[in-house]
């Protein structure tokens, strides 16, 4: 069997990032929370395509999982990719295995729940999929994983993860992802790291270069929304209302018990994450941060609140099948981008007084 040991430790509903942390604590000795890397990326995105179903989405997100996340962070931690999707399983694998034993440990992305039998809640019981864990070991019948809820390596004979592995993740990845991460030359700065990636997607929020992310996606939409009622049937205003409650979840992308008559039992307000990354800046501030990011989880625990106002505001709007007056959304949207635009500014700002520090660290 190919082995690695890796420090490991738990980080509920954090998956996307529990092995990047793992693997810069295995080649630096220190560890960065899950915390300030999975909830540093809050923004906005207005999608619009004519024959999607809805045909407008609405994501409280800059960036993704996946690929995208983990090359935002590849030249800020310091590592080199490897992020391939393949169609056979018996290639992967291959492919895998070769990674493996050059001693790089490997994500593997997008698993249905369904199929990992260490995960005794849902095995065989409820499909969850988009889970991912990081690969440590592999043998001519099982491979061998950290995941974010257990201490413990957990075992998955193939067949299982095959199946696990079969299917796409809604948009984000093709069946089969995996992300070979090979940390040679980390970092070692986690306070530099951090800083200049929540500067960095603040920067992204406050001057896209496209119309419909950040600042300028909410601007659109707050100039657009007053006609949706003309453009849209309340059946289509309906879908796009349940698209945008779906994918406003802190902790999850999922709808309410409101709305889907089910309740998974996970505390998950939908307040876009903006609750979790003002929790993680109040948090670790003293530790990373600047006194900016008290500033900025101020108001991101305010924008927060008031997207959950607009995710409740929508489940009315379901419930009654009326979408009449689409003005009240319109006030909400004018506070959140009052709102997020100061504390994307603090967050801003961060990155000005590290490269200051440095300029005089090196006088």
């Amino acid at each position: 069997m190919n082995n690695l040991t890796l420090p490991h430790r738990t980080a509920e509903y954090l998956c996307p990032v529990n092995g990047l942390c793992d693997i810069y604590e295995w080649k630096t000795g220190q560890r960065i929370p899950e915390e300030l890397i999975f909830f540093s990326r809050p923004g906005f995105q207005l999608i619009s395509q004519k024959r999607a179903n809805p045909p407008k989405m609405i994501f409280f997100g800059q960036g993704s999982i996946g690929k995208d996340q983990f090359a935002y962070w590849r030249d800020l931690i310091g590592y080199n990719l490897i992020a391939v999707e393949v169609k056979s399983f018996k290639t992967t694998v291959t492919q895998v295995k070769s990674i493996l034993e050059e001693n790089i440990p490997v994500v593997l992305f997008g698993l249905d729940m369904y199929h990992l039998p260490y995960h005794t809640n849902f095995y065989h019981t409820q499909h969850i999929p988009g889970h991912v864990v990081l690969l440590v070991g592999l043998d001519n019948e099982n491979v061998y994983v950290n995941d974010n809820s257990r201490q413990d390596i957990q075992r998955i004979p193939l067949d299982d993860l095959q199946r696990a592995w079969a299917s796409d993740y809604i948009g984000i990845s093709k069946k089969n992802a995996y992300f070979g991460i090979d940390m040679q030359h980390p970092n070692l700065d986690i306070s530099a790291i951090v800083q200049q990636g929540l500067a960095q997607n603040a920067g992204l929020y406050l001057n896209s270069p496209v119309g419909f992310i950040g600042r300028r996606g909410l601007e659109r939409l707050i100039k657009e929304l007053p006609s949706w009622n003309k453009t849209f049937s309340q059946d289509v205003l309906e879908k796009i209302c349940l698209h945008l409650i779906e994918f406003s979840g802190s902790t999850i992308p999922e709808l309410p018990k409101e709305i889907s008559g089910f309740s998974s039992g996970v505390a998950n307000p939908h307040q876009g994450g903006r609750d979790k990354l003002a929790a993680a800046l109040q948090q670790y501030r003293n530790d990373f941060g600047t006194s900016e990011w008290e500033i900025a989880a101020k108001h991101f625990s305010e924008s927060g609140c008031i997207i959950e106002t607009l995710v409740q505001e929508c489940i009315q709007d379901i419930c009654k099948h009326s979408f009449h007056s689409l003005e009240k959304y319109t006030s909400l949207l004018k506070n959140l981008l009052e709102c997020e635009s100061i504390a994307f500014r603090s967050l801003e700002q961060t990155q000005i007084h590290q490269k200051r520090r440095t300029y005089e660290h090196s006088l």
